[in-house]
């Protein structure tokens, strides 16, 4: 009686740390994993929470703190200012962007920023002794098709960038989140509350606010340059909200893929897939080839250069600060990359916005943010629920462990 009590007892607490591990890497809200350059990064399996499975649901119930504890309070300080510096790393990549398009078309950016991505992670792969096309069986074509995506919207995204204010881009392409929890209930029966709904409306207004059609705001356009400089800023602004429905995708097809592929692994691939896309669209779409080496200057060397190894610097340190930072601080800190964003367009751009712009930012900033939290919360109470329920299952199998050997014993086929 004493051993086979001993093996319930010990099956079920194996049973139980499992769950608990593989609950772990879905705990980092999307608003985290989607970042300005349309590639979710996502940990390795079991590495995402820093706090022990014993105390997450103390964890759980408290979102936007930190942890009592000094040694882990100190790990999630230090993964939240990694994030801080990622998205640093990452407007001073889209800086870049901006600077090499008034000379370079955002194709040849992208193809740039795809090359240097490829030699970067190809020798990261090789250092860490990690197979760059993956080993996980049944995936690569799914990896394919999130590169291809992820490149998509990373061309839409650059242009958004060459042609809209710094700021404006990076808000409208912050509505990721808001796609994410769409697609996740339309393709995975993901519950849609009435609060996402009110989050997403709000979102649909600060696009409204931030864009301010002539027709709506009441603007008359008196000259064929105004006429033309619309059309290109509401190409722009089309092709920002489309690079966020692409990031979103990408998140949806990383989700599919599963969480045991290195993210390392996913930067190849988006590298690879981007400097394959990029010069296609650049023939097919403007009839115009990638220009040999000898057409550019030093200065627009040093611009494409410090786009690529900023991104990649961003990506690296994104995937780090995910690790340590708690979800719930962590989802605020993406917040970094508009204020990062407003900042250095007004001193290097001079930027400047109106009240109707300010208030369309910050409607998109709050309700994606909100987002994120609010996911992250139904996620939390869901892990509590399957928690509470697994050590009521524990408490009954411990107490009657005949019925349990009774009951397993009536389930096996005569």
């Amino acid at each position: 009686m004493a051993k086979s009590k001993t093996s319930i007892l010990s099956t079920t607490s194996s049973t139980a740390a499992a769950a608990a591990t593989a609950t772990a890497s879905s705990n980092v809200p999307t608003s985290i994993t989607i970042v300005n350059e349309s590639t979710p990064l996502i940990p390795k399996h079991g590495q995402i929470t820093t706090t022990p499975s014993s105390s997450s649901t103390a964890t759980d119930a408290k979102v936007l703190s930190l942890s009592h504890e000094p040694a882990t309070r100190k790990k999630e300080i230090a993964g939240l200012l990694l994030l801080t510096i990622s998205s640093l790393a990452f407007t001073l990549s889209s800086l870049f962007v901006k600077e090499a398009g008034f000379t370079i078309s955002s194709l040849e950016i992208v193809f740039a920023r795809a090359i240097i991505q490829c030699i970067l992670s190809l020798i990261s792969c090789i250092v860490l002794r990690i197979n760059p096309l993956g080993d996980k069986p049944g995936t690569r074509l799914w990896l394919l098709l999130r590169a291809l995506i992820g490149s998509l919207g990373l061309i839409l995204f650059f242009y958004s960038l060459v042609h809209l204010s710094l700021t404006e881009a990076t808000v409208l392409f912050f509505l990721g989140p808001a796609f994410t929890v769409v697609l996740l209930s339309i393709l995975f029966n993901d519950p849609f509350t009435v609060f996402d709904g009110f989050c997403s409306v709000l979102c649909v207004v600060g696009v409204v606010l931030l864009s301010q059609p002539h027709h709506l705001f009441g603007k008359q356009t008196i000259s064929s340059s105004e006429q033309e400089d619309d059309k290109k800023r509401t190409m722009a602004i089309v092709c920002a909200l489309l690079g966020a429905l692409m990031s979103a995708a990408a998140y949806v097809v990383v989700r599919k893929v599963g969480k045991g592929i290195h993210f390392m692994v996913h930067v190849f691939y988006t590298g690879v897939v981007a400097a394959l896309v990029s010069p296609l669209v650049l023939f097919f779409l403007f009839q115009q080839t990638i220009p040999p080496i000898e057409k550019y200057a030093t200065r627009e060397w040093t611009q494409l250069a410090l786009v690529g190894l900023l991104a990649f610097l961003g990506q690296c340190l994104l995937h780090q600060g995910v690790k340590l930072a708690p979800p719930g601080p962590g989802t605020l800190m993406r917040m970094n990359d508009v204020v990062f964003a407003f900042f250095i367009g007004a001193i290097f751009f001079n930027e400047q916005f109106n009240m109707y712009s300010i208030i369309g930012a910050a409607l998109i900033m709050g309700m994606t943010t909100a987002l994120g939290v609010h996911r992250w919360q139904l996620d939390a109470a869901a892990r509590r629920l399957q928690h509470h329920q697994r050590r009521h299952s524990t408490r009954e199998r411990t107490h009657n462990p005949r019925s349990s050997q009774h009951q397993d014993s009536k389930a096996l086929p005569h």
